[in-house]
């Protein structure tokens, strides 16, 4: 996400008094030699995914690159304590914006979807030893910058949404052979930079929440069965842009609520509630912050789901939650990326979340949790 010890982040809980909590940060790395990273190299990277291509049990690495630049993508298998052996994804490269883990096929072993800027979205297949070999393009050229994966119609098989900035977004429909029937998202707004896939209304059917630009408000889709969506409530700033969305019950209400990463702009979490209106808000974060990028995680174990936050130019961050109404920040170093995209999975397989950021035209490196170390 640098000498040889690992780049960590430490959340501490300790409280005064009964009341005070407090954070520390340890970091301990000399950037010019960055052991805990993904190999030395600085690309423009726009993504970065976790999971476990080989069947292994630890959680390996797949980093998209490019962006608006052909380049390689690279897949990092995790090997006894670091992703120490590296391939190239595929004999071309691509401006590729995002390469996201997911098993297309129902084979029991995680593929790869590549979104690329006006060049071919591809699917790589699995040899079930976290060997990808091509094995087919999707969709039409676009304006990729993100993509989604999920069953949007309840068939069994993972359905695709490509993120298309100025343009609609593609719904790709698996047809379970490794074909797909794709279509417009009939929207209004149409420059969406991330797409969230989530039942926010509890039917048994995921809806759609776009993240969106270009003075464009953020919306929620409900999904009505049969392939078709229809909009279920708008939210957002409107002449601000939201980078990044994630959706969860942040404050334990039964109510899935949604999180969103905002350029220009405080970051926010919308409260869901019976009615899907979205109108009260929780800030996190800083309005002269832009924040590229989101995932959520329980990182200290309380039963409230946490914020990491990549951020564009200032130190990336973890907002700790307070029982669902408010967000202590803690800076997980003091230097600052370029960050483009951030994931969390249990790397060191310790039982604690650990972040993995991907950075344009710098290291992209991993953070380890700590946590548990200093409870003792």
């Amino acid at each position: 996400m640098r000498s040889c010890t690992a780049l960590i982040f430490l959340l501490i809980s300790l409280y005064s008094f009964g009341q005070d909590k407090m954070f520390r940060i340890v970091s301990d790395m000399n950037f010019d030699e960055p052991r805990y990273s993904f190999g030395t190299g600085k690309d423009r990277s726009a993504s970065v995914d976790l999971g476990d291509i080989d069947g292994d049990g630890d959680l390996d690495a797949v980093i998209a690159n490019g962006r608006h630049w052909p380049e390689e993508n690279l897949v990092f298998k995790y090997e006894r304590r670091g992703f120490n052996t590296m391939k190239i994804l595929g004999a071309e490269h691509a401006t590729s914006y995002a390469a996201e883990l997911a098993d297309m096929d129902n084979d029991g072993d995680l593929d790869i979807v590549e979104v690329n800027d006006n060049a071919p979205h591809k699917l790589y297949l699995n040899d079930g030893n976290g060997n990808f070999e091509f094995y087919s393009t999707f969709s039409d050229y676009s304006n990729g910058r993100n993509v989604a994966i999920g069953d949007l119609d309840n068939d069994g098989y993972l359905d695709i949404i490509v993120c298309n900035r100025g343009a609609r977004n593609t719904l790709c429909f698996n047809n379970g052979d490794l074909t797909f029937t794709c279509k417009e998202l009939i929207t209004e707004n149409n420059s969406t930079i991330d797409i969230a896939i989530a039942d926010i209304d509890a039917d048994g059917l995921v809806d759609i929440i776009l993240a969106n630009r270009d003075n464009n408000m953020n919306t929620a889709y409900k999904n009505k069965g049969y392939r078709n969506f229809e909009k279920l409530a708008e939210f957002g700033f409107g002449n601000k842009d939201t980078r990044s969305i994630a959706v969860a019950d942040m404050n334990n209400d039964g109510y899935m609520d949604i999180i969103t990463g905002n350029i220009e702009d405080i970051n926010k979490v919308y409260l869901g509630d019976a009615d899907f209106s979205f109108a009260k808000t929780i800030d996190f974060g800083e309005a002269d912050v832009d924040t590229y990028a989101i995932d959520l995680a329980d990182f200290n174990k309380d039963g409230h789901m946490d914020i990491v936050a990549a951020n564009y130019g200032v130190p990336n961050t973890v907002f700790i939650n307070n029982g669902g109404t408010s967000f202590e920040r803690v800076n997980l170093m003091d230097d600052s990326f370029k960050s483009y995209d951030v994931t969390v999975g249990d790397i060191n397989n310790d039982g604690w979340m650990d972040i993995a950021f991907s950075n344009s035209d710098d290291f992209n490196v991993f953070l380890l949790n700590v946590i548990k170390n200093l409870n003792k």
